[in-house]
């Protein structure tokens, strides 16, 4: 493990360099539920990839709220950009020390919300938001110079960064970042047992486990003054965040504990037992330290089953609330859908026979041909296909509807029951979304050649000189556990053999004068089926040669 420290401040980031970081502003602000916004926390960051929030735009499958917003360079306004925050869920096995994984959900909406804008230097002076108020316009120099006023400045302590050793560069991989609450300086050693805990969780599951490599997987330790979560005691009838209406809470050990936490975690949020969340935008200006994350997950020190998804991802250290945790990243980085059918009135609505389409493992369509998973369906299944079938098929109920809805598999998918695998349409859809972007930097996803390992360098013609080796080569990103095939190709032509990383080209003459090389590598990964691959697996390089006019050869040996 490579360990930082960061006392974070007007400047922070990882320690001992980042190859190509570029200084970028990092913003915390809050919205309330009137549509103001706050900035409540700020400060100066060096970014390892390539990230620019002012590039990023909301799916149109992100549910939650979406805010508009502008930047502004020099008076000139550079138009407008949407950020979504995703919705605020609580969704808990029925009864998870039984195995009873099936899901028990809720979703309140929070009255105010956290965000992060990182700007890198020079893009921008300014940025506006709109909403139900005027326009608020907010200088980045006057929020850099104000840092130390801001709300959470004082609040955000000593950080200690754990990245483990031979992650990838943040310019071409997912970053996770894992933060603990409730773990006191003396509990540095169990927060990193807990986070290992997750940690074999999260990478004990197909699809996660094979694509371990596409991950990198960071820890951040902040110190709390005391251990544990917050314990509302059951009150019937009450609307305090001091007590807990929720009947599930009479039996709480830890009744009417109350605890000083550096994120304030707390259960019963919303008068929901389960529901455990922490203040989020205290956890964002804490990730400053690591700059880079594209999500993060909290880990509350704390035995009790709970857990909360959105934005951020909180888990207790309970046994089984890891797969609460597993069960949100469906929603937050790969885009699905609930697949049961409990109602969640006010949902809005989709459809894949017109209008808003469904999300990739859910479908209003019932004719065979159109499923856009009928690649999958298992043969001799009726479509629609009755409860009790197994294998993959179009299954009625799911995204809160018992009716008029389908789902791919009868009950063996992590996205409708706690405890199970995901089902091969969610598992095609994880691999789909590595490689499509969209969840953070790379805003175009994974790319199976990593970024600056081509030799020489594709930016310009390479010279050759003939009857000379001139070697090429790529470094390309394994995953975990699949195969990978490379190819080369020399003017549009396969060469034969020419399957390795590298490739030595190699020419007697100076006829032709020039050519195009070309390594394509793929993914041949069974998770993604032919006929919803398309381009996504298939990434490649191309290299233009320029052979050197061969004087002696061309006019004999007399000479020019």
């Amino acid at each position: 493990m490579e360990r930082t420290i960061a006392r974070l401040g007007l400047l922070c980031g990882l320690a001992g360099g980042i190859a190509h970081a570029a200084p970028a502003h990092y913003i915390v602000f809050t919205r309330d539920a009137a549509g103001g916004v706050e900035p409540v926390y700020y400060a100066q960051v060096e970014l390892a990839g390539a990230r620019d929030d002012m590039n990023v735009r909301a799916s149109d499958d992100a549910h939650g709220e979406r805010i508009a917003w502008h930047a502004f360079k020099d008076g000139v306004d550079l138009g407008e950009r949407t950020l979504a925050i995703p919705d605020l869920r609580g969704e808990f096995a029925r009864d998870p020390l039984r195995g009873d994984g099936t899901i028990v959900s809720a979703h309140p909406r929070a009255a105010a919300r956290s965000f992060v804008l990182r700007i890198p230097f020079g893009a921008a002076d300014a940025v506006e938001f709109g909403g139900a108020r005027e326009p608020q316009r907010f200088d980045l120099g006057a929020l850099a110079a104000g840092a130390r006023d801001l709300r959470l400045a004082a609040r955000v302590p000593q950080v200690e960064v754990d990245r483990v050793q031979g992650g990838g560069s943040p310019a071409n991989r997912v970053d996770m970042l894992v933060v603990g609450d409730g773990y006191t300086n003396a509990q540095h050693s169990l927060f990193d047992a807990d986070a290992a805990i997750l940690h074999d969780a999260f990478f004990g599951l197909t699809p996660y486990k094979e694509y371990q490599s596409f991950v990198n997987w960071t820890t951040a330790f902040i110190a709390s003054n005391q251990s544990g979560a917050d314990h509302p005691p059951y009150q019937n009838g009450c609307t305090q965040a001091t007590c807990c209406s929720d009947p599930d809470a009479i039996g709480d050990v830890h009744a009417g504990q109350f605890v000083d936490t550096a994120f304030d975690a707390t259960f019963c949020a919303f008068q929901i037992q389960r529901l455990l969340v922490v203040d989020d935008g205290a956890v964002l200006a804490a990730a400053a330290a690591y700059p880079d994350w594209d999500k993060i997950v909290v880990v509350v020190n704390d035995s009790t089953y709970g857990g909360s998804g959105g934005d951020i991802s909180v888990t207790s250290t309970h046994a089984q609330a890891p797969q609460i945790v597993l069960h949100e990243y469906g929603h937050s980085f790969t885009g699905l859908a609930d697949e049961y059918s409990s109602p969640y009135p006010g949902f809005p609505p989709c459809s894949d026979t017109g209008g808003t389409p469904c999300e990739a493992n859910v479908t209003n369509q019932t004719v065979a041909a159109q499923v856009k998973w009928n690649s999958w369906f298992t043969p001799g299944n009726p479509i629609p296909t009755p409860s009790g079938t197994s294998g993959v098929g179009l299954f009625q109920g799911a995204r809160y509807l018992t009716t008029g809805m389908y789902r791919p598999v009868d009950t063996q998918c992590l996205m409708q029951f706690l405890g199970v695998p995901f089902c091969p349409v969610c598992r095609q859809e994880y691999v789909r979304t590595l490689y499509r972007g969209g969840w953070g930097d790379p805003a175009t996803g994974i790319d199976l050649i990593e970024p600056g390992s081509e030799s020489p360098s594709t930016a310009a013609p390479v010279a050759y000189a003939p009857g000379t080796n001139q070697p090429f080569s790529v470094m390309p990103l394994q995953p975990t556990i699949g195969t990978l095939g490379v190819q080369w190709y020399l003017d549009g032509n396969p060469i034969g053999g020419a399957t390795a990383a590298t490739y030595v080209f190699s020419q007697p003459g100076s006829t032709p004068a020039s050519h195009t090389l070309q390594v394509r590598v793929k993914d041949q990964t069974a998770f993604v089926s032919a006929a919803m691959a398309g381009s996504l697996l298939d990434h490649e390089r191309s290299w233009t040669i320029q052979v050197a006019d061969d004087v002696i050869f061309r006019n004999g040996f007399d000479g020019p």
